[in-house]
């Protein structure tokens, strides 16, 4: 009898409080507090019982515990109700993005609309408080507004249809930045969101990204300057002109654009491709970026492809945080991606009919070649001649020459 009061005693001291500290129409927050242990590092929250504010595609889950560079890991596993069976746990992954000041942040992603009930697991030797968010984003109407293209633009390339701010939140619950920061962008910089979204309501995910950088990570608006979705819609987030906080704590001087998906283990759609490029395109040339340049890029000291992806800031010693986004299956069409930008006819400023007068005249002869071929030009004033080589199969190594 004694040997079972003394594991009950230890059961009971695995077992923590849970708290509910805030509601709001869209999430419910939990102050989760996990108490301490000497034999196990283990410890489980009691059953959260969820009650949903509102009708949802899905339930977007995230924490922080208030310590920066905490080592635990957390885990959560759900039950849709009383009857059904318990979830696999599922890991709560550290947020490795960004920085967030006196905070370590976890991201658990979308999770069941239909969830009753919240398990949380925690694996460290010194337990902190978990603060849980819940968010529900609700269900949208149908993404239709676009913004128009300014008339005072002198770039040939059209704005792409873009969903702005009231179209995905048109309830107004997801306020810009007050004191935004001005910058000039030289680079773009293309990112996956990382988490498996499985909803096909992308504005709904779209503000489940806004709550969890605002009300989880502290920042003052969604990290991302654009977005991207699997059906080839584009979102505006803090917008054109504007610093955003994507870039590991290097975002000045540059455009984030978030593909909306895991491209780690997923491929991105052939409409999510087409759209990035047509934004990018009209974006080039409203900013007059090279989209095949390298520059440097000032606050991470590195040279840069001018459309870069997140991965490339990993070297610099400014960068705040390491990671794989965009993934390998979307950071490996890169290549593909500027070079089908810039053969885009409104990027084509090179010698091209429109930007030669009547008796101008350049040839390049052949083309195709071997590696050795002629430019050949009448009445132009050359300063600077830069060619591109498409290069298909060699099978010996050549080095064209100019002559």
């Amino acid at each position: 009898m004694k040997n079972s009061l003394s594991l009950f005693f230890f059961a009971l001291l695995m077992i923590t409080s849970v708290c509910v500290f805030g509601q709001s129409k869209n999430s419910l927050e939990y102050n989760v507090k996990f108490i301490s242990t000497q034999l196990y590092a283990t410890s489980y929250s009691e059953k959260i019982t969820i009650e949903s504010p509102l009708s949802s595609p899905f339930i977007m889950l995230s924490g922080f515990v208030e310590k920066e560079n905490f080592e635990g890991q957390f885990y959560f596993r759900t039950q849709i109700d009383e009857n059904s069976e318990l979830s696999e746990w599922q890991p709560i992954p550290l947020m490795t993005e960004g920085i967030t000041p006196n905070r370590t942040v976890y991201f658990g992603g979308e999770i069941d609309s239909r969830t009753k009930y919240l398990h949380i697991k925690s694996i460290t030797t010194t337990p902190t408080n978990f603060n849980l968010r819940l968010f529900f984003p609700g269900h949208s109407d149908e993404n239709n507004t676009a913004h128009t293209r300014s008339g005072e633009a002198d770039c040939t390339c059209e704005q792409p249809d873009i969903c702005g701010r009231t179209c995905w939140c048109p309830s107004g619950d997801c306020p810009i930045d007050t004191t935004p920061e001005p910058t000039v962008a030289s680079h773009f910089i293309v990112h996956h969101s990382a988490g498996q979204t499985t909803s096909s309501d992308f504005a709904a995910v779209v503000r489940s990204y806004y709550d969890f950088h605002t009300g989880t990570n502290g920042w003052d608006d969604i990290g991302y300057n654009w977005l991207v979705d699997g059906n080839g819609i584009i979102y505006e987030g803090r917008g054109q002109g504007l610093q955003g906080a994507h870039f590991s704590c290097m975002n000045e001087n540059t455009i984030g654009i978030c593909v909306i998906g895991n491209y780690e283990n997923a491929t991105p759609s052939a409409e999510a491709i087409n759209a990035l490029q047509n934004f990018i395109a009209w974006s080039s040339c409203e900013e007059d970026i090279d989209v095949l340049g390298m520059d440097l890029h000032p606050n991470s000291n590195l040279n840069l492809n001018n459309i870069s992806g997140h991965l490339d800031g990993n070297p610099s010693p400014n960068a705040c945080s390491s990671t794989v986004c965009p993934g390998v299956n979307l950071y490996s069409l890169l290549p593909t991606i500027r070079d089908e930008i810039a053969a885009f006819p409104c990027l084509d400023n090179s010698s091209s009919v429109n930007g030669l007068l009547e008796n101008e005249k350049i040839e390049i002869f052949p083309n195709p070649n071997n590696g050795t071929f002629q430019v050949n030009f009448e009445n132009v004033k050359i300063t600077d001649i830069v060619i591109y080589l498409s290069l298909i199969h060699i099978s010996e190594p050549t080095r064209p020459r100019l002559i």
